[in-house]
């Protein structure tokens, strides 16, 4: 029998419905959202035992207790697997499982004797304090923005709630002695409240962390290679007026990479072992560049690093090394090993100079390195518009 209540009694109900359909319709646009599924599903199940606790008469023991059961352990683990897919962090299978079994146990036990309802009571809200406080240690520590921050308070807050009702029902507790009696008392109303602000808060939260991953991963879609991960050649505009910034009044080292007679792979072996020569290099060139260095694919088969806080000679010995580590790096494709080479050009770049003439003197170098014989390091000469633009510097200066 429902015994129900159709204006405050439907409140958290109502809310943690609207937030897991809110949810389902993020996964329903794009299946591959897996976080937004397993949100949904966490409000979804959640409005079972709410509904459980709060609308069914006590007669239907067994099936209620069933339902406060699987709401509650169902529910809380599609909500920690849905924060932790969110966050790209590991599922704590370990510590949530000795949480369901302590309080199962103890929720168990307190069964077999009606005047212990009141440790039910704590024991299922404690598991929730024991879930809040899993995910605000998971977000806190994954935090890569201010929505973080917010989303990690809440579940503080939201534990902190918990928490203090435990206490009320521990006060309270020769007076909690059956389902009839928590339901006329004053922690009901309470309880309400207190859920249904954190299902706004927190589905308010996820929706604005859920954003924020979008518009990160539409960034690094619209900034990055697709093949080779590397920034293109837009955003290595971008971040390099940031790196010549930050080293000023300290020179930065550009180099240019280009790897020799990368047409002659792609005719001889394929486009997809030549792909695979692409991807390891720029692996490679990302990973000796050294800490703070930017790397972009200029395309083709060409590579741009700069180098912060470089001068002439530190930047020619960068790229030393990084023809030394393409000269011995054996790649293995289809069963094949490939031995390649590379040829580079490089400059000092001081914070006046003009990116993109400095860029295209790097590249002359490099045309001059293969027509040396390949595999070789050039330092670029500058071309005849060098001393105009030294001239101009100069009068301006005056």
């Amino acid at each position: 029998m429902i015994v129900a209540n159709l204006t405050y009694q439907w409140l958290g109900p109502a809310v943690f419905i609207a937030a897991g359909v809110a949810f389902l319709l993020v996964f329903l646009h794009d299946r591959k959202h897996l976080p937004a599924l397993r949100l949904s599903g966490a409000f979804f199940f959640t409005v079972v035992g709410f509904v459980a606790v709060m609308l069914i008469d006590g007669k239907l023991r067994p099936a209620l207790q069933a339902a406060i059961l699987t709401s509650l352990f169902v529910g809380h683990f599609l909500l920690v697997w849905g924060v932790t897919s969110l966050y790209g962090r590991k599922f704590p299978r370990l510590i949530f499982g000795c949480g369901v079994i302590v309080a199962g146990s103890i929720i168990f036990y307190s069964n077999f004797y009606p005047s212990l309802f009141w440790l039910r009571v704590a024991a299922a809200s404690g598991f929730t304090v024991f879930v809040d406080l899993i995910c605000a240690f998971l977000v806190w520590r994954t935090r890569s923005h201010r929505v973080d921050i917010v989303v990690s308070v809440i579940f503080f807050v939201h534990a902190a709630a918990t928490l203090n009702r435990i206490f009320r029902v521990h006060l309270a507790g020769p007076e909690l002695v059956s389902d009839g009696a928590f339901k006329m008392s004053p922690l009901v109303s309470s309880m309400q409240t207190e859920n249904a602000i954190f299902a706004i808060a927190i589905g308010l939260a996820l929706f604005a962390r859920h954003s924020v991953s979008l518009l990160m991963r539409l960034n690094r879609l619209a900034e990055t290679d697709p093949l080779t991960g590397l920034l293109n050649r837009r955003a290595f505009d971008a971040r390099a007026a940031v790196l010549r910034g930050a080293s000023a009044p300290l020179p930065t080292g550009l180099i240019i990479c280009d790897i020799d007679l990368f047409k002659r792979v792609n005719d001889t072996y394929g486009h997809d072992v030549g792909d695979t020569v692409l991807k390891t290099v720029a692996q490679l060139l990302k990973r000796e560049a050294g800490p703070g260095s930017i790397c972009a694919r200029l395309g083709g088969e060409e590579f741009c690093i700069l180098l912060p806080e470089s001068n002439s000679e530190m930047t020619r010995l960068v790229a030393t090394r990084l023809r030394v580590a393409i000269e011995t790096q054996q790649i293995v494709s289809s069963g094949r090993r490939l031995n390649l080479t590379a040829s580079f050009g490089y400059c000092e770049l001081a914070p006046e100079d003009e990116l993109r003439d400095a860029m295209a003197d790097v590249d002359a170098a490099v045309y001059q390195a293969k027509a040396d014989g390949r595999n070789l390091v050039r330092v670029a000469t500058p071309t005849i518009a060098e001393p105009i633009r030294l001239a101009d510097r100069s009068k301006s200066a005056v």
